[in-house]
């Protein structure tokens, strides 16, 4: 049974490399698909029984790191990206001016994400 935990713990950390390779290139299909997997490997590691052995405590710490720096790479690319949506959003925005000449406070018109550009 250590051994298969082991084997389990070693693709976990496999996943947790190639999820923050595909984060990099922003493929979000395959992040998908990604976490569908990590999501059913740690459902298995959950059913197995660890022993206190320290080896497996350093490795899970290690991966522990790993699934944290990964949270951090999806949440400043998830911030990039809506930031860059709202200066796109913002620019398609044309200027509206009213009666006295001074312009117009107006929500972004979404053209964008409807497809409409």
């Amino acid at each position: 049974m250590g051994q298969e935990l082991l084997q389990k713990l070693a693709q976990l950390e496999d996943l947790i490399q190639e999820e923050r390779d595909h984060a990099r290139c922003l493929q979000v299909s395959k992040l998908k698909a990604l976490q569908e997997q990590k999501g059913q490997l740690i459902k298995e590691l959950q059913t197995l029984s660890a022993g206190e052995s320290p080896e497996l405590k350093q490795i899970a710490g290690r991966i522990r790191q790993e699934n944290l720096r990964n949270a951090q790479l999806l949440y400043t690319t998830l911030s990039y990206l809506r930031e860059a949506m709202r200066n796109c959003t913002h620019q398609l925005t044309p200027a509206a001016y009213g009666n006295s000449g001074r312009q117009l406070q107006t929500a972004p018109s979404g053209l964008l994400l409807a497809g409409r550009i």
